[in-house]
C-alpha cells in the first residue's frame, strides 16, 4: 500500500495528472468557442489570443526564461521569487495603463467595454500564465494542479449561463483566471519577502533578457506570420479553418510549455552538478515524451476529416488535410524539443536569437511563393522549413559545445 501512496504523490504524476486537466479544459473550452460563437467573432476571438501570446513570450522573456535557468543557483529562493512578482505587477500596470490609453484617444466610443473584458482578459491570462510557470519551476505541483481544477470549476459555473459574444467570452474567460490564480497569489503574498538583492537579480535578467526579448518576439513573428498574412492571400475562410486547427491542436502546445516549464529548470539543476547526467535525462524525456504525442498525432492524422467536422462543424469539411499538415508539424516540432531545452539548459541566448532570425527571414524570402502556388498546404510547409532551419542551426551550435546528444 505504501508504494502506491508514494507513487500517487509522486511529482512526476502530479504533474501528468495536472496536464490531462488543463490540455482537456483547454481543447473543450475552443471546441465549445469554435461551435457557439460566429465564424467572425471566433476569428476575431483568436486573433486576441495571438497578440496575448505575444504578451506572454514577452513577459515569459523577462521574468521567467531566465527564472528557469537561475534559480537553482539562487541563495534567497522567496526573495528571488517575491522580485519576479514585483516585476510582473509592474508590467501589468503599464499594460493596463496603455489599454486604457488606446481605448481614451483611439478608439472610437463605446469601444470601452470592449476594452474592458481586453483588459480582464490580458491581465488574468498572464497572471495565471506567469504563477504556473513559477511553480511548475519550483516544484510545487500541487498548487499548480489546484489553479487548474479551481479554473475548470469556475468554467462550467460561469458557462451556466453563457454569453458567446466576443466581448461576453473574454470578460468569462478574464475572470477565471483572475479567481483560480486566487490560490496562487494568496502564497505568493504569504512568502513574500523583501528582495534586498533586487539589483543583483535585474542585472541578471537584463543580461539574459536582452536576447530573449528579442527571442520572443522573433518567435511570435516566425510561428504566426504564414498565419496572418494567409488571411490576405487565401482569403478570411482559409485562415479561420487554419486557426481553428492550430486552436484544436492547442492541447500539445500546452504540453509542450509544460516540458519547457517543468523540466528546463530539473535539467539546469542535473546539468550543474554533470554534464552527462543532463544529456540523459533528456534523451530519456524524449523517447518517453515520442509515445505519448505519438498517440495524439496517429489517430488525428488517420481520422483527419472526421476531427475537422468535429471540431468547427460541416462548414469546415473540405479542409481535413490541414490537420494532416499540422500533424507533420508538430511531430518536427516535438522532435526538435531536445535541442531547443539544450539550448536553453545552456543559456545560449544569443544562439536562441540566430535560430529564430534564420527563421523570420525564411518566412519573408518565402511566403508569398508557398501561399500564392500552394495555399494551405504553403503556409504549413513555410512552417515546417522554419522549424528544420532552427533545428538544424541549433543542433550544430550545440555540436561545436561538446554537447551532443545522439552519438
Amino acid at each position: 500500500m505504501y508504494p502506491l501512496k508514494k507513487i500517487a504523490i509522486s511529482k512526476p504524476l502530479l504533474a501528468f495528472t495536472d496536464q490531462a486537466l488543463f490540455s482537456g479544459t483547454s481543447f473543450l473550452l475552443t471546441i465549445l468557442l469554435a461551435q457557439k460563437m460566429d465564424i467572425k467573432s471566433f476569428g476575431v476571438y483568436s486573433s486576441v489570443v495571438l497578440i496575448v501570446y505575444l504578451l506572454v513570450s514577452v513577459f515569459s522573456a523577462v521574468l521567467i526564461q531566465p527564472f528557469q535557468v537561475s534559480f537553482s543557483t539562487i541563495k534567497q529562493p522567496k526573495q528571488y521569487i517575491s522580485f519576479l512578482f514585483s516585476g510582473l505587477m509592474i508590467l501589468l500596470s503599464l499594460l493596463v495603463v496603455i489599454l486604457l490609453l488606446l481605448n481614451r484617444f483611439i478608439f472610437r466610443e463605446g469601444y470601452h467595454i470592449v476594452t474592458g473584458s481586453l483588459v480582464c482578459f490580458c491581465v488574468g491570462f498572464l497572471i495565471n500564465d506567469f504563477l504556473r510557470k513559477i511553480f511548475l519551476g519550483t516544484g510545487d505541483i500541487r498548487m499548480v494542479l489546484i489553479m487548474d481544477s479551481v479554473y475548470f470549476l469556475v468554467l462550467i459555473y460561469l458557462f451556466i449561463n453563457p454569453d458567446f459574444s466576443l466581448s461576453g467570452t473574454l470578460w468569462i474567460l478574464g475572470c477565471a483566471n483572475l479567481i483560480s490564480s486566487l490560490p496562487g497569489l494568496g502564497n505568493i503574498i504569504k512568502h513574500f519577502q523583501k528582495p534586498a538583492l533586487w539589483r543583483e537579480y535585474l542585472k541578471d535578467h537584463i543580461q539574459q533578457g536582452k536576447w530573449l526579448l528579442s527571442v520572443a518576439v522573433l518567435q511570435w513573428c516566425s510561428g504566426n506570420f504564414f498565419v496572418l498574412v494567409s488571411g490576405t492571400y487565401l482569403g478570411v475562410e482559409a485562415l479561420g479553418a487554419l486557426r481553428l486547427v492550430q486552436s484544436f491542436f492547442g492541447i500539445i502546445n500546452v504540453g509542450l510549455q509544460t516540458i519547457e516549464n517543468y523540466f528546463v529548470p530539473k535539467i539546469s539543476s542535473i546539468y550543474n552538478e554533470s554534464v552527462e547526467k543532463a544529456k540523459a535525462y533528456i534523451i530519456k524525456l524524449t523517447i518517453s515524451g515520442l509515445a505519448i504525442f505519438a498517440s495524439i498525432l496517429l489517430p488525428a492524422f488517420v481520422l483527419s476529416d472526421k476531427i475537422i467536422v468535429i471540431a468547427g462543424g460541416l462548414q469546415y469539411q473540405n479542409y481535413g488535410y490541414v490537420v494532416k499538415m499540422i500533424c507533420i508539424l508538430y511531430l518536427f516540432i516535438f522532435l526538435g524539443y531536445p535541442v531547443r531545452i539544450s539550448i536553453r539548459v545552456l543559456i545560449l541566448n544569443k544562439t536562441f536569437f540566430i535560430g529564430y532570425l534564420m527563421s523570420f527571414i525564411s518566412s519573408i524570402a518565402t511566403f508569398h511563393f508557398l501561399l500564392q502556388f500552394y495555399g494551405l498546404y504553403g503556409a504549413i510547409t513555410g512552417l515546417i522549413i522554419n522549424q528544420l532551419i532552427m533545428m538544424i542551426y541549433w543542433q550544430n551550435q550545440l555540436n561545436n559545445k561538446q554537447f551532443v546528444l545522439w552519438k
